[in-house]
């Protein structure tokens, strides 16, 4: 039997980062970047979720992302995914 997971949207903020050279004055611009991710909630506890993009049935996921709470904003339920 295949186990139901809810379908969410995500809205966190990224972090980002660069190898590129970059001027002291220009990293004070620097800001998170909105993210907004939507997938099936595969596992969550008190300091990150999981999530994953590809459900094949039977507990056998592909392409999946941990996000911390401390990143997220919002987490709401979907119909779609």
């Amino acid at each position: 039997m295949t186990k139901k997971f809810k379908k969410v949207e995500v809205i966190w903020f990224d972090a980002q980062s660069s190898t590129d050279s970059i001027y002291i004055d220009e990293i004070k611009n620097m800001k998170p970047i909105r993210s907004y991710s939507l997938g099936y909630l595969v596992y969550e506890d008190k300091d990150f979720i999981v999530l994953s993009f590809l459900n094949f049935g039977h507990g056998l996921m592909k392409h999946h992302q941990c996000i911390p709470r401390g990143m997220i904003k919002k987490i709401r339920e979907v119909d779609y995914v």
